[in-house]
């Protein structure tokens, strides 16, 4: 009881355990009964600790260590913070550049923290990221697409690109 679990598709914060059912309050105020006879696998996201897992995806023109050392003051200033500082249990964790996708460099991290205080944590790291990225200019990617309207007999025009959800 007062552990945050996924038991098949459904995730919440254990209210209750009886013998017949596990009983379950979800994020947005469901509850969810849970016959113990349909339960196969509990996933418990708070047992002793949490992890909050960042995939941080940045422009591939940006500098990767530039980004890395703004994460880490960013995981320095929330551990000094008394706001925070009690509930984040370990520096953050580069993982490293994670991945490749086809707009963006996605770099992985993740914070250690009590119990059920991961995605406190972890929103507010991801403001301070979108606050520190823009001091340093450190683009965080939206999509692109380019539209090409092929080649007429008269040697035609280049593509055109469009930019979708840009912001202002």
């Amino acid at each position: 009881m007062g552990d945050v679990v996924q038991i098949g598709d459904k995730s919440g914060l254990v209210e209750k355990v009886t013998f017949r059912m596990v009983i379950l309050r979800d994020q947005a105020g469901s509850v969810h009964f849970i016959r113990n006879g349909k339960i196969d696998v509990v996933t418990n996201m708070t047992k002793d600790f949490s992890h909050y897992v960042f995939d941080i995806d940045i422009e591939y023109r940006e500098d990767v260590d530039e980004v890395i050392r703004a994460l880490k003051d960013i995981d320095e200033e929330m551990r000094q913070d008394a706001e925070f500082k009690n509930d984040i249990l370990a520096p953050l964790e580069v993982l490293g550049l994670d991945s490749f996708s086809d707009n963006a460099v996605i770099i992985k991290a993740r914070t250690k923290t009590k119990p059920i205080q991961q995605w406190r944590i972890g929103r507010e790291f991801n403001r301070r990221i979108k606050k520190k990225f823009d001091e340093l200019n450190i683009e965080i990617p939206f999509p692109h697409q380019t539209i090409y309207f092929g080649k007429d007999k008269a040697g035609g025009a280049p593509p055109l690109n469009v930019e979708m959800n840009k912001p202002d």
